[in-house]
């Protein structure tokens, strides 16, 4: 029995499509946002204005969308020293930071930020990518060790937002 030869034109105009950055990132459900490499906000999806608590003006917010930044402990944290910024400033991905935002109604949500910076062919800094997972703390019964007093877990925060899931 013989084969038929394999045919090797390509089959349609999309045979080799490969989707824009936006057409990327429109199809992530957690809040992410793009900015220029000056850090002007270019893109923003609609978990990411929903996070914030309104859809600021692409091209007129800086570093992040968020109302207002505070750092775990409450204290004010200014828009040029946010995750994305130095981020941009210093050219490599900010890991491990928690921050809190504030919407407009004053209203406030926990969140870790994972901004990365996006470069072009030749390496140049282009703008940088945010993803931004809320953080939810749990509340647990205390650890008790026969024979002492309860101690408080050191557990880690739950994640929400994550792919689309919910804690």
């Amino acid at each position: 029995m013989e084969r038929e030869p394999y045919d090797f034109d390509a089959p349609d105009s999309d045979w080799n499509y490969e989707p824009s950055r936006a057409e990327l990132f429109r199809q992530i459900a957690a809040p992410l946002y793009t900015t220029d490499a000056e850090g002007w906000l270019t893109y923003y999806n609609d978990a990411a204005a929903e996070l914030w608590g309104f859809r600021p003006v692409i091209g007129k917010a800086r570093w992040c969308g968020a109302w207002r930044l505070y750092h775990p402990d409450g204290s004010a944290l200014p828009h040029d020293l946010c995750p994305m910024a130095v981020t941009l400033r210093e050219g490599a991905a900010v890991r491990g930071v928690q921050a809190v935002l504030e919407r407009p109604d004053g209203s406030r949500a926990a969140f870790m930020p994972y901004p990365t910076p996006l470069r072009d062919e030749t390496g140049a800094l282009v703008g940088g990518s945010n993803i931004l997972l809320k953080v939810e703390r749990t509340t647990r019964r205390p650890l008790t060790v026969r024979g002492t007093r309860p101690v408080q877990a050191q557990r880690p925060a739950r994640f929400a937002g994550m792919h689309g899931c919910s804690a």
